[in-house]
């Protein structure tokens, strides 16, 4: 992953001068967005790995050809 610094950062301060926010600016934050969707994708994997490999050792799955073929005659 490309990582790109900012020339200037933008932070939002409260009254006491704590930082509350920062202003990113559109191509930071849909990168950010991407990063996010990555992670929730491999986080669903992770949390689905375990079963699904248990399931196909005691052979509890369909074939795509089966699968296609029960959607098929569903269709008709």
């Amino acid at each position: 992953m490309k990582t790109l610094a900012a020339k200037e950062e933008q932070f939002l301060t409260n009254a006491n001068g704590k930082h509350t926010g920062v202003v990113l600016d559109m191509q930071a934050y849909e990168r950010l967005r991407e990063a996010e969707e990555e992670l929730a994708d491999i986080r669903a994997y992770d949390s689905t790995r375990d079963r699904v490999r248990s399931e196909i050792a005691a052979s509890q799955f369909s074939t795509l050809v089966a699968y296609r073929a029960g959607r098929d005659r569903k269709a008709k």
